[in-house]
């Protein structure tokens, strides 16, 4: 071996296929071997772009004084000297591919996120991540454990450059920061952008998952952002994904971020489409005229008078902008940051009627009227009228799922409540004004918002705006025989509902349908930016927005379970369909979390309890930056502070 006396390092040199054999010591730096190397070279063109690498050791020889045995080399060991920068594709959330022609190897994958992020003008890099591909074929065998993680980066797809320039209609159209064919950045780390056909995206086959197994073995594919590419196998040449792997986004703003809103546009609507979100068949249609607002903005831009007429119209659009604002932060912000939200004595009051489902004779269960109140995120209700005797019921309604029930022709407005850990319970309203208040409140708390939140007033539009586009449908439907026919040639239905919604339907069916849906919006002069903030705003809200699921078994039990992370908890469920809640812990109330590496399993502290699991999934190391990650996120406070990499790197990285 290399040891204190010299020996002989045998370096091999690929561009210039050749060979050389050094004369080294263990205490020989870096620099030094470098030095030699490239003067037995001689011809060696731009050597300056060239770094030593380990490649059984998956090590970089970067630092210049550092020695032969502070990296642990032996003369066994098989080192190269190769460029740190390479060809890489990146493949954006609308499926354009981004060919980079220097993508730095030898840096943190975090580095190279951010460069990517820099010249695509996306800001808050620290939101998204690269992801390996997954084909069909990996997800086959996601019951068996020693089959998962197993899937490779794959090779970059070679499309034939369309001709025209323009962006299409689909296309991120980020504003000046992507163009067909053009050179980015000015460190001329792009390449060349281009829109993929249909049939290059289908050759290209990146699946979703659709069972819980699936969705889990799809986060194995996340790349470790303490690592270099190089180190986790990424060849020159490869593909990866550039997605939003964290679901918690600091001020998305219309004005400034146009090219970050596209792309998440683009992950929500394949989130939709491939059913990682499961809306209902009513959401479902409202998300697809969204998505067709969208389209025909985009071909039909608003005229700008619009943006100069004065009065009310400035105020909405300002009003606007502070709801995005608002409405995107990260509901635990206040509580890591010991910011206390305002008080304004928001309360709720109401004579309800309540009632718990029966399967059996449901239609003998009357339901009974009692005194509700709803304060902070908690509602109550009391079987007395008298409000000074203790409530007879109290529910927190943090982390339950709210699904609202409207029929506008049956005046019919009820609320179905699931706590995480018990049976589900309908709330019935009186009238639509009623409904709306209380719906907003729920919806707020359950995110664990309260009352007294700001966007609450928002909040009762938003399901003012359902209501109203169930009532207005109605009479659309009387009015359609005298409209043009639809046929599947305007409206390509599998592009705008999942394959489940789509069986429903006859294709023209279908169409009207959204159509109905697209006709009713309200403000019908949005720009195609706000019509997608819309729909993002609309995905956020969903039930299970947000949760990264992973297969996992805990010391304790006997069998495997789901782990989701989301940006303000975990959740710990069933395997098997229902997929019901067995445990929530918040992030507010984590103490700490670690890693044994040695046995690759990770322990939380949670309110002095102590819990440990292992990942049947993917590797540990994935969730133990998941859960860095969100509590780097939540701890974000100004938009505009520059990036604390040393924080990010010191809650995610680990100690291996």
């Amino acid at each position: 071996g290399i040891n204190a006396e010299y020996g002989a390092l045998k370096i091999n040199v690929p561009d210039a296929s050749v060979s050389k054999t050094l004369t080294v010591s263990g205490e020989s730096t870096v620099s030094e071997v470098t030095v030699k190397l490239v003067e037995l070279l001689g011809n060696l063109k731009n050597w300056q772009r060239y770094s030593l690498w380990c490649t059984d050791k998956k090590t970089w020889l970067i630092a210049p004084r550092a020695t032969l045995n502070t990296y642990g080399l032996d003369a066994g060991n098989k080192v190269i000297f190769t460029t740190t920068s390479k060809k890489l594709s990146i493949q954006l959330p609308d499926r354009t591919q981004l060919d980079l022609e220097k993508a730095d190897f030898s840096n943190t994958l975090f580095s190279v996120v951010c460069n990517i992020c820099r010249d695509l003008r996306i800001r808050h890099p620290e939101e998204l991540s690269l992801l390996r591909c997954a084909k069909e074929e990996d997800l086959k065998d996601a019951r068996n454990v020693t089959a998962r993680r197993t899937f490779r980066v794959r090779k970059a797809n070679k499309p034939k450059p369309k001709k025209e320039t323009g962006s299409s209609q689909n296309s991120m159209n980020t504003a000046g920061a992507v163009q067909n064919g053009d050179t980015l950045s000015p460190h001329g780390s792009v390449a060349n952008v281009t829109q993929l056909t249909p049939d290059e995206i289908d050759h290209i086959d990146i699946k979703e998952g659709k069972t819980m197994d699936e969705r889990a073995l799809m986060n194995a594919g996340w790349l470790d952002s303490s690592k270099s590419l190089m180190e986790q196998d990424v060849k020159e040449g490869d593909m990866l994904l550039l997605r939003f792997k964290y679901f918690a986004f600091l001020d998305l703003n219309k004005q400034r971020d146009e090219p970050r809103i596209n792309a998440l546009y683009h992950q929500a609507i394949r989130s939709v489409l491939s059913e990682d979100v499961v809306p209902t068949d009513a959401e479902c249609l409202e998300f697809a005229a969204l998505q067709f607002a969208v389209e025909q903005a985009v071909r039909n831009p608003p005229k700008l008078a619009r943006a100069i007429s004065p009065g009310k119209d400035d105020i909405n659009s300002a009003l606007d902008d502070l709801e995005i604002s608002l409405g995107t932060n990260d509901p635990d912000l206040d509580k890591l940051n010991n910011t206390v939200l305002p008080n304004y004595n928001r309360e709720l009051q109401a004579n309800l009627k309540y009632k718990k489902p029966i399967k059996i004779f449901s239609f003998l269960a009357k339901p009974k009227i009692h005194k509700f109140t709803f304060r902070d995120t908690t509602m109550s209700f009391y079987k007395d009228s008298n409000k000074n005797q203790p409530a007879d019921f109290t529910q927190d309604l943090k982390d339950c799922t709210i699904v609202p029930e409207v029929d506008i022709k049956k005046t019919k407005y009820i609320l179905h409540i699931k706590p995480p850990s018990g049976k589900e319970y309908l709330v019935i309203f009186g009238d639509k004004e009623e409904f709306c208040n209380w719906t907003a409140a729920c919806r707020l708390a359950s995110k664990g918002k309260p009352i007294s939140d700001s966007t609450y007033d928002s909040e009762i539009e938003i399901v003012k705006t359902m209501c109203n586009m169930q009532e207005h449908s109605q009479t659309l439907k009387l009015n359609r025989n005298k409209r043009a026919p639809v046929t599947t040639d305007d409206i390509k239905t599998e592009d705008f509902v999942s394959a489940r919604v789509g069986r429903k339907f006859r294709p023209e069916q279908l169409a009207n349908e959204i159509l109905d849906k697209h006709n009713v919006l309200p403000r019908r002069d949005y720009t195609a930016t706000e019509l997608r903030v819309n729909y993002i705003l609309k995905w956020e809200r969903l039930n299970d927005f947000g949760v990264s699921y992973f297969i996992v078994k805990f010391d304790k039990s006997k069998k495997e379970e789901l782990l989701g992370i989301a940006r303000t908890h975990m959740v710990k469920q069933d395997l098997t369909p229902p997929y019901n809640t067995i445990k929530t812990w918040h992030w507010t109330s984590l103490q700490s979390w670690n890693v044994n590496w040695e046995v690759r399993k990770l322990t939380f502290n949670v309110d002095g309890d102590s819990h440990t699991f292992a990942c049947n999934s993917a590797d540990i190391k994935i969730v133990h930056e998941y859960i860095g990650g969100y509590i780097f996120l939540t701890l974000r406070k100004e938009s505009d502070t520059e990036l604390d990499k040393e924080m990010f790197y010191k809650l995610t990285g680990g100690w291996q």
